[in-house]
């Protein structure tokens, strides 16, 4: 039997990136098409097609190679798209078209794009307008309203003048989940009005517990700021987590991260994520991001501390993998 080849998120996702529309969760070597006007929606699922027959055929794209997503399947369900089938519907939408941000996180990954600058009112993306292209996808029907997933990534949605507009329309269609990845620097009123109409996933990455280490980490004096917005969020009906990223030298340390943790009580905040600065080049070695061993007594503690204070402690699944590994890119 040949072997056949299968991605979810082939077949689900449609990733906005700044410089190009990517077919899943990558935004660096993934397979992807450059950005496209309105009228030009179709090359977008021409090119997803062509990966779907691909995979189907048992050939693997390049992009594609030594993805963790990629599913080889002993007896198969045949995914053949002929040319008269109708194209699998995206139901899952990722916003991250724009860079902007109102603060500059020295473990930022978009750097290269943004070059650390602080912006502070709301302005239009640097590349180009989404709002139109997503009025295109639901002319077309192309989303599936019933099932679409959105996350809000990319910069700070804070100061992206198209996020009302472009909620509304999710909100307008029906859509069933809105994830919003925000500093919490603003409160974004959106937020609250929709939280009745939907599921709504807010992730707030904080990654200090003390204003000195929350300055130092984010550039910016606005962690009294953060505790407050955090406080109205906390009292709406979405799940709210806060995300603590590990930042070598500056918040890697237990006191720091017992700080956070007794934030969150006080706030009255349940979902906590801890994850690794995936940024920090003097890790690497010959290619490898290695894991400091203390590292891993880091973790430990951080899932006693949430245990005593009722917290739920995620350590996402590739973290794990990580941690399990010792380095990156092994």
């Amino acid at each position: 039997m040949r072997k056949r080849y299968y991605c979810k998120r082939l077949n689900e996702t449609l990733n906005f990136d700044a410089l190009k529309v990517f077919y899943c969760c990558a935004t660096r070597n993934g397979p992807s098409i450059d950005v496209p006007k309105p009228d030009k929606i179709k090359d977008i699922i021409k090119r997803r097609n062509s990966l779907i027959k691909m995979l189907d055929r048992g050939v693997i794209p390049q992009e594609c190679v030594g993805c963790f997503d990629l599913k080889e399947q002993e007896n198969p369900k045949p995914l053949i798209i002929s040319q008269l089938s109708k194209p699998p519907k995206a139901n899952m939408i990722i916003v991250k078209h724009f860079k902007q941000c109102d603060c500059s996180c020295v473990y930022c990954c978009e750097q290269y794009l943004s070059e650390r600058k602080i912006v502070l009112k709301s302005k239009k993306s640097d590349y180009y307008d989404l709002l139109p292209i997503i009025e295109e996808l639901y002319k077309q029907d192309i989303v599936d309203k019933k099932e679409l997933d959105v996350h809000f990534q990319g910069g700070n949605v804070s100061v992206l003048d198209e996020f009302d507009d472009l909620v509304n329309i999710f909100i307008k269609n029906g859509v069933k989940r809105v994830e919003i990845a925000t500093n919490g620097i603003k409160y974004l009123p959106q937020i609250e009005q929709i939280s009745n109409k939907t599921f709504v996933d807010v992730n707030i990455s904080i990654d200090a517990g003390t204003r000195e280490t929350y300055k130092k980490i984010k550039t910016v004096n606005k962690f009294e700021d953060l505790v407050e917005n955090l406080k109205k969020y906390a009292k709406l009906p979405i799940l709210l987590r806060l995300k603590y990223i590990l930042v070598r030298g500056i918040n890697d340390n237990k006191e720091e991260l017992e700080n956070y943790i007794n934030l969150m009580k006080e706030v009255g905040i349940t979902n906590s994520e801890l994850m690794i600065d995936q940024c920090d080049s003097e890790f690497l070695q010959n290619g490898e991001f290695k894991i400091p061993e203390y590292y891993y007594e880091l973790f430990s503690f951080y899932k006693e501390k949430c245990a005593e204070q009722g917290i739920k402690a995620t350590i996402w699944e590739y973290i794990e993998e990580i941690l399990q590994k010792g380095s990156f890119f092994k």
